[in-house]
């Protein structure tokens, strides 16, 4: 999978762990459908870094957690990117926190 495809996956993603439609989701990035969907589905890969920050934006997460891609072979990036997928990411990011402090002062 190409970048422009892991992209278009993580739109995917995290549209439909939120419960946004393409619909929804193209309104709020005040974009036509037809091209959002065709962003969505990996067609248009090369797309504009503004589009793109307007989508994230859109899905109201911070660019860290987007560009943790979940369909990556590698464990590492899979685990930080899989929070984002959560409603309430807290809790979880405190367990893991706790576990990653303990292990570094143990």
């Amino acid at each position: 999978m190409d970048f422009g495809q892991k992209i278009a996956h993580r739109i995917r993603e995290l549209r439909k762990s939120k419960g946004i439609t393409q619909e929804k989701l193209a309104e709020k990035v005040d974009m036509d459908l037809t091209a959002f969907s065709r962003i969505e589905r990996g067609s248009n890969t090369n797309i504009q870094v503004n589009t793109l920050d307007r989508i994230i934006q859109a899905l109201e997460i911070d660019y860290l957690s987007f560009f943790s891609v979940s369909s990556d072979d590698n464990p590492k990036h899979r685990l930080n990117a899989k929070p984002a997928l959560l409603e309430d990411q807290d809790p979880i990011l405190e367990h893991l926190e706790g576990i990653l402090d303990w292990k570094v002062d143990n």
